[in-house]
This record gives C-alpha cells, structure tokens and sequence, in this order.
C-alpha cells in the first residue's frame, strides 16, 4: 500500500524543477512527514471521514507493519524477528489490537461522542493519502535524511567500490552493471532488504522515502515558458473536456490578467488538493468540474481562508522574477535567487492570492 504517483511534473525556464505527488502510507509516520517544512502538504483527515466508513476500511484494508524489529535502545533498531511463527504471532495480536479499537470506537461512537474522537482509536491502524509538491533542494533534504541505504562493501574480485543506494532499483541497477544477474534478486523478501539496509529513519518511512525516490527519477519533468502553471491533476482535469477548449496551449503572461481556461485548471486543482482532506484510500471519487470551483471559490472567500491547498499550483518565473524580484535571506549570495516561499523558479498561487500580484 505503501506507494507515490508524479501528479505533475515542471521546469521553469530557469531550470528549477518542482514535482507534486500523491502518496499512500500508514497514519503512524504522518508526523514524520510532516517535519519536512519544505514541502508543502494536504492530507486525508481522521476528523472529515465518516466513522462507519473508516471502521470500514480498517476492517478490510488495515495497516500492518511490513516487518518486526526486535527490542533495543534509541531510536532505530538493526535486528529483526525472523521466526516465521513469532512474526505470525506479532501480526496476531497486532490485529486483535485493532479488533479492540474497534471495538471501543464503536461503544463511544454509540453513546453519541464525534467521529473526531472515534476516529482517532483507529488510526494506528490507518493508511493516508497526501497531495506533496516540493522543490529540488526540498524533495534533496527529505531523501538525504529518509531514504534507505542499501550498501554494497568492497569486492576485490569484481574491483566493486563502497557505496550506497538510495533505493532497490537504484542497487539493483548499480549491482547489473558489475556483474551481477537479475536472478540474483528476484526472491528477495522485505526482510532480506531489510537486513542490508543501513538507513537510520523509521522503516515505514524509509519505503515511503524509497517510493517518492523512484518515482521522481522516473519522471520526465515537463519544460515551461515564463507564466506557464504546474498544476497537479492537470491530465484528469483536461480530461473532463468540460468548458475547457485549448487547455494547454494557453499562457499567462504579466499583467495581462488570468485566461479563463487556465485558471479553471489552477482552481479545480486547489480544490482536488483541499478534498484530500476527505479522502479514504481506496474509495477515490471522479471529480466533479462544478462542484470543484464551488469548493474553490468557498476556500478563498473563508475568513481567514483555508490557504494550505494553494500551495501546490504554481506559476513559472520570468527571468526578471527570478533574478531580481525573488530572493531568501538565508542562503548565500549564490543561491538565494528565484526562492518564492518555499519553492524556487515558481510562484505559488497562494502567494498570488495572497500579495495579489
């Protein structure tokens, strides 16, 4: 269940990249995640899902960890449970845990108390579903401190070098190009990555870490002209062919003003990026073209706004923006050009709404 999908994919003119994906992991390293100030985030929320659908979901799709560590001190742990009937006891009373919480869920949700509490039983057990759009140098930092570290030693026969992949494709590709065969993986369990993985996050966290890896290396960024819009969803959204004739060949150029059929993208965008709030993985709905500018419209006019989801559309700069109007205090000389907020090359749509500018 652990997975990331490029939901959009951009390079300013300048050659900054920004990537949006939606990704699946379990509730219990949402905090985790959540440390990464770089990226800015949506996600699914305990408290605006209804509680018989989450009891649902926890029923037939509930988060169970993909292996057992052993005791130890600190924060990461090196050894793993490897008795087959010691693991199958460990998911045993891993699931008699989560029949408990439902249990207890149901009894208070019962006597009348909010599925913002009842819900809340039930989330170690939970996957969640983030929209996430981040800049290189943020998307760099999160894999330099979360990815695995799948190590190789030196190989005197083969002349291998020490190193370290971020990732299995990464490792396998690496070990092919030295000799090795693809027979050599096929039956390699999690565990066994496990057990040669020498990253120090959360082994959940890592594998998210890993999926996002893979899914940005495989991704062909598309290239955007000063004034062109990343915006997450942008095929589905084009897809409803409602009202939107010429989507796509549009531009924005300064002070000119929005043209209409791209800023319905941009609005139904932030929407779709507001209803992940709601969103129960598994139990994603089509998008509605209406309903969603209405959702809109409803984000902007709240008092204060409900800003977060304006995060992930975003406008590409001009060379004059980049070099001379963009810039952050706390990088260098060299590297503080084009920083708008937390993306570089870009300028967010909240920022826009915000400054309106």
């Amino acid at each position: 269940m652990i997975k990331a999908e490029v939901v959009a994919d951009s390079l300013s003119p300048q050659g900054d990249r920004l990537t949006s994906l939606l990704i699946t992991f379990p509730r219990i390293i949402l905090a985790e995640v959540n440390t990464h100030r770089m990226l800015s985030k949506n996600t699914s929320s305990s408290r605006a899902i209804p509680f018989n659908k989450m009891v649902e979901v926890v029923q037939n799709n509930p988060f169970i960890p993909i292996a057992w560590q052993k005791e130890h001190k600190g924060m990461q742990g090196s050894e793993y449970i490897t008795e087959k009937m010691i693991q199958d006891w460990a998911v045993e009373k891993w699931l008699e845990a989560r029949d408990c919480a439902i249990q207890h869920s149901k009894i208070l949700n019962t006597g009348g108390v909010t599925k913002q509490f009842c819900n809340r039983l039930l989330e170690p057990f939970m996957w969640t579903t983030m929209l996430i759009t981040g800049s290189k140098e943020g998307w760099n930092n999160f894999f330099s401190l979360r990815c695995p570290q799948y190590s190789w030693s030196w190989d005197s026969k083969l002349n291998r070098p020490e190193g370290v992949a971020k990732s299995k494709k990464e490792y396998i590709d690496w070990s092919i190009r030295m000799g090795s065969q693809i027979e050599e993986f096929k039956d390699k369990t999690d565990l066994d990555w496990l057990q040669i993985n020498k990253g120090q996050a959360e082994i959940h966290m890592m594998a998210l870490a890993e999926a996002i890896y893979d899914a940005i290396n495989e991704s062909a960024p598309k290239q955007l002209k000063e004034g062109e819009w990343h915006i997450p969803f942008y095929n589905k959204i084009i897809s409803l062919k409602v009202d939107m004739e010429g989507v796509g060949t549009l531009e924005y150029y300064p002070n000119s003003g929005f043209p209409n059929e791209i800023m319905n993208c941009v609005e139904i965008s932030t929407a779709m990026a507001a209803r992940t709030s709601y969103t129960v993985v598994g139990d994603e709905k089509e998008i509605d073209h209406k309903k969603m500018l209405e959702l809109h419209d409803k984000l902007v006019s709240q008092n204060p706004p409900h800003s977060s989801p304006m995060e992930h559309c975003a406008r590409a700069m001009s060379n004059h923006e980049y070099y001379y109007k963009f810039g952050v205090t706390p990088f260098s000389e060299a590297d503080k050009k084009g920083w708008c907020r937390n993306f570089r090359g870009f300028i967010q749509y909240r920022h826009i709404i915000e400054t309106k500018k």
